[in-house]
């Protein structure tokens, strides 16, 4: 067998070689049990218990600080045995998410490093000042390590190195592993602000290789220097996909180049992580974090959006929160009172078709509440809705189903970084400015460069008008290509002043040669990526329609001028009314609905219409049993405020 093709991802999941027999495919249902918080002896209680749920992977961190505590002295025992792990998980049926790092969770003292790691000043990422970078996580603040330092590197191949020589004889097709998750939250350690690091001698050297410019990066905005603050914006894009790459390298190296790869990222707005490139470095899928109070359930279906416009080959949501921690308050302070938030919070993005997921921090543990297993392996109240939810994908055969969406909206990231670069927080990270409910300009707003909140309104007015209108769609990068580009029927990409000259490129030639109907505006840019003039006629594309720039205060009339954009669509699986309900319904090859996601925006109970097709009998909810009959083609759902249900249809 080829050493390289043990395991990988592709449309429907994970993918399992058996050597000259296809390959045995495994849908990725997974959860989280933290083998050195757990007495082994509940080990195979536990993962018994998660097989019989209906989960086919247990994921896991190897927390590196757990394995080497101390410098060269590496330990695998007293419940730290991680090969026993593996032959328990094996016996229990279940394959295995490991997850080495080398960063692993906010959650692990100092996110999983050593502590004589992160206390080397060779290590250390450093400020604009030249000090080193804190990260304020509970039980205390760590000094982070610097992605581009040599020593660090150097540290970490070696861990990642000693990590492959355990797991080596438990590697799939006869052993449980099945994948790896390379390093984890790949966003600068949440410090995202622009000019707040890493300015490490080894990061600066790295950027003057990378951008070819002469002298340090920018450690402040500065409008009349502006191409130089975007490019260390874009650099450390490059600077993080740099490091994935050669973790991934050091596993390939030390015998795990067989097994398929995965990333997460936090669950924040979309401009906020370069999803493609880091895929690119890994090759392997890079998924989100899921984490919502339930009035952002909106938004979180959009972020699911986005993933799945652009996670190849399959979209996932590899951390779906269920429970807190006890750092934090209570996400929602309804909460005690929701006993279905963490359950619609799933649905969400299931709905926007996410197609595997795992479920983080399911096994009771420490620094951490609300799990969904005890270590009797015992089911709590709260999460009743598991086993049916994972019963009903099975049944229909999720990884298989699709959502048809005609339209491409473009997710710009030219105007973005102008708004970062130049926020007046800086160097505070811009996920802490959204937070704060700034409106649909969010972080942006507090910019000194206005041109990225009104970029973020257009996208947000063009979502909400194409839900209006009943017309479904992903969200895609600007990086996506013409051939991606060219499976929709049109593609919407909203601009102002700025545009990247790679997208330019690619919307010119999706015009030219009708292979979409490509719509722009309500601005023509005239300049790109790094704010310098276009003097190309010919970069832009010239048969495109245009967004008006009164429609960014009317979504009823850019609803109405974006119906058209999709062609003759089918009346069946919308919503008929009211207009802050919508529906996603997922079909199979042959396309026929198997099932239907109606989700409710209102901040009250709501009576929904659903338009169904000639065939279907009957809507049958999994969790509450409900069977809503079809007559006359239309189902009447009741919806309780910003709910969520899924309906899987009978014929």
């Amino acid at each position: 067998m080829d050493a390289r093709r043990r395991t990988w991802f592709d449309d429907r999941g994970l993918a399992i070689a058996q050597g000259d027999a296809p390959a045995r495919q495994l849908a990725v249902y997974a959860g989280a049990l933290h083998y050195w918080r757990v007495d082994p002896a509940a080990w195979p209680r536990c993962l018994r218990a998660m097989r019989d749920l209906g989960l086919t992977l247990v994921e896991t961190w190897v927390p590196w600080r757990v394995h080497e505590p101390a410098p060269g002295q590496l330990a695998w025992d007293r419940g730290r045995d991680l090969p026993r792990f593996l032959a328990a998980a094996h016996d229990a049926g279940l394959g295995v998410i490991l997850r080495p790092g080398p960063h692993v969770g906010g959650d692990v003292t100092s996110g999983g490093f050593p502590d004589h790691v992160v206390g080397d000043p060779a290590v250390q990422a450093r400020s604009a000042a030249g000090t080193p970078v804190w990260l304020p996580a509970p039980p205390r603040a760590f000094p982070v390590p610097s992605y581009a330092s040599a020593a660090f590197r150097d540290r970490a191949r070696a861990w990642l190195t000693a990590f492959a020589e355990v797991v080596r004889p438990h590697l799939a097709p006869d052993g449980p592993v099945v994948a790896l998750g390379v390093d984890h939250a790949a966003q600068m350690f949440f410090r995202l602000g622009a000019f707040d690091h890493d300015y490490h001698p080894d990061a600066i050297a790295a950027w003057r290789e990378t951008t070819g410019l002469d002298g340090d990066p920018p450690t402040a905005w500065d409008p009349s220097q502006a191409a130089r603050g975007i490019a260390w914006l874009r650099f450390r894009d490059h600077y993080l996909g740099h490091a994935l790459a050669d973790f991934a390298r050091t596993l390939d190296a030390a015998g795990l180049a067989g097994i398929a790869r995965c990333h997460d990222l936090p669950g924040a707005p979309h401009p906020y992580g370069d999803l493609r490139g880091l895929q690119a470095a890994i090759a392997g899928p890079v998924g989100t974090a899921v984490y919502s109070a339930r009035a952002d359930f909106r938004a979180l279906r959009e972020r699911a959006l986005a993933v799945v416009g652009d996670a190849a080959p399959v979209p996932l949501a590899l951390d779906v929160a269920l429970g807190g921690s006890p750092w934090l308050p209570p996400l929602d302070r309804a909460d005690a009172n929701d006993p279905h938030r963490e359950r619609d919070q799933l649905l969400s993005v299931l709905a926007a078709g996410v197609r595997g997921f795992n479920l983080a921090m399911l096994v009771e543990r420490e620094r951490h509440f609300g799990a969904a297993l005890d270590h009797a392996g015992k089911l709590a109240p709260h999460a009743a809705w598991l086993p049916p939810l994972l019963a009903s994908l099975v049944a229909v055969d999720w990884p298989a189903l699709r959502r048809a969406a005609p339209i491409a909206v473009i997710a710009s990231r030219a105007d973005e970084r102008f708004a970062q670069a130049s926020s007046l927080v800086d160097p505070a990270a811009p996920v802490i400015a959204e937070w704060l409910g700034l409106g649909p300009g969010g972080a942006a707003s507090l910019a000194r460069d206005p041109v990225g909140a009104t970029h973020r309104r257009w996208l947000a007015a063009v979502t909400r008008a194409l839900d209006l209108a009943r017309v479904p769609f992903v969200i895609v990068d600007e990086a996506a290509s013409a051939a991606e580009l060219a499976g929709f029927r049109a593609v919407i990409a909203p601009t102002l002043q700025r545009i990247d000259r790679g997208l330019a490129h690619t919307l010119r030639a999706l015009a030219e040669h009708k292979r979409a109907v490509v719509v722009i505006g309500p601005g023509t840019p005239s300049h790109d990526e790094l704010g310098q003039p276009i003097a190309d006629p010919h970069a832009l594309p010239r048969r495109v329609g245009r967004l008006k720039a009164g429609s960014l205060d009317d979504v009823p009339g850019l609803a109405a001028d974006l119906a058209a954009l999709a062609g003759a669509l089918d009346d069946a699986w919308q919503i008929e009314r009211p207009d802050d309900v919508h529906a996603y319904a997922h079909g199979d090859r042959a396309g026929a609905i198997r099932v239907v996601f109606v989700a409710s925006d209102a901040a009250a109970p709501a009576s929904a219409v659903l338009r169904v097709d000639a065939t279907a009998r009957a809507l049958r909810d999994p969790f509450s049993h409900e069977r809503i009959p079809a007559a006359a083609g239309r189902a009447t759902i009741s919806v309780p405020a910003r709910g969520v249900r899924m309906l899987v249809v009978e014929r």
